[in-house]
Parts: C-alpha cells; sequence; structure tokens
C-alpha cells in the first residue's frame, strides 16, 4: 500500500531519530498528518464564508434594551455577548424590565446603525443623538456603517443609555431636517443637465 511507513523517505527516518537523540527527556510530543493536507486558507476561506451567509439575513429580530443608569446589570451584558435562537416569536411591543424598557425590532444585515438609532427613538423614545448603544461592553456608532459590519446576528441582544446631553425633540423633526438636506442636495444640480426636468432653447 501506499503511504506505509516502509516507503518513507530517509530524510523523515534521520529527522526523527535525530529529535529523540536531541530531546534529553526522551518524551516526543506526537504530530498529525493529514494526507492531503488541511490548506489553512481553504479553512480561513469556508468560515468567511460561513459568517457572510450568517450576516446576510433579511426580517430578523433582535433585542434592544433601554438602561437606565450608568452600568448595565451584568444579567444585560452576558446576553449581549451571547446570541439568541433567531426563530423564537417575541412581541415587537416595549415591555417593561426591572432596569429598564426592552422592545425587539425588525432589522436586516444590510440596515444601518443610522436606521436602527432611528428605531429606538420610535420605541423608546430615546434621542437619537444621545443613544450610547452597546453590544456587550462594545459601543455600536459610524451611523453609516450596517449591523453587518458590526457582526451583529439575529437574535442579539443590545443595550442603550440615554447621555442626556442633547435636548428632546421629536421625530417628526429629524425626518423632516432628512428630508430637507434631500431636497437641498436635489437643489444644488438646478441648471446643469443632471436634473430631471431639463428645458432648453436652441438659439
Amino acid at each position: 500500500m501506499s503511504g506505509s511507513s516502509g516507503e518513507m523517505p530517509m530524510g523523515e527516518e534521520h529527522r526523527s531519530s535525530q529529535d529523540e537523540v536531541n530531546d534529553g527527556n526522551g518524551s516526543r510530543q506526537p504530530v498529525v498528518r493529514t494526507i492531503p493536507e488541511i490548506c489553512k486558507d481553504c479553512i480561513g476561506e469556508r468560515e468567511s464564508c460561513e459568517l457572510m451567509q450568517k450576516l446576510n439575513y433579511s426580517n430578523e429580530d433582535i433585542n434592544v434594551t433601554f438602561v437606565r443608569g450608568k452600568e448595565a446589570p451584568r444579567s444585560i451584558l452576558e446576553a449581549s455577548e451571547t446570541t439568541s435562537e433567531p426563530d423564537q416569536r417575541a412581541s415587537k411591543r416595549s415591555r417593561k424590565t426591572s432596569y429598564g424598557n426592552s422592545v425587539n425590532l425588525k432589522v436586516s444585515g444590510s440596515t444601518s446603525i443610522y436606521q436602527l438609532k432611528m428605531m429606538i427613538w420610535e420605541s423608546l423614545g430615546v434621542v437619537k443623538e444621545n443613544q450610547i448603544l452597546r453590544k456587550g461592553s462594545r459601543i455600536i456608532d459610524q451611523e453609516c456603517a450596517t449591523l453587518a459590519d458590526f457582526n451583529i446576528f439575529p437574535g442579539d441582544k443590545l443595550w442603550v443609555q440615554d447621555s442626556e446631553i442633547h435636548e428632546h425633540r421629536d421625530i417628526a423633526d429629524e425626518l423632516a431636517d432628512r428630508k430637507m438636506d434631500a431636497q437641498s442636495a436635489e437643489e444644488g444640480f438646478r441648471g446643469t443637465l443632471l436634473t430631471a426636468n431639463i428645458s432648453s432653447e436652441v438659439v
């Protein structure tokens, strides 16, 4: 049979015997060899593909808890570090706990942090600018980033605090401001070929 010890190259035998001589204790660590050898790059690529598949989710629940006070209870921190089963049915309605309110939100891997903060604002009443959003001990910011960028999976438990730095305002004001910004951006192209309505006269 191929691969038997009788066909092992002499260099391998010589190196093995030398290792035994060099080892003063006479004990050797076992070495596991596979044929063919496992490619580390292949393992890394497979793990990366599996991670991307997990993060490519849509319309799944995550839980956000509003924590009142400077520190979150240990139960919240521990729950944030672990991932729950995403297929558990959960109510979207906010419910009160001993440390604050908790709500389940429907999100996707492509949901931006800005969109998530707007959902939290609508559900828990914490102004977007005042939200200190965390998963475990890690702060989640960068509003243009997505949940997938922060490795937030279905069933994850996040927690948020209110910094109370900015004045509380109505969420409708934020939506109106965004609409005005979008309109002003379109106004900047007026008079150029990039506007939708082009009226030109041939002289």
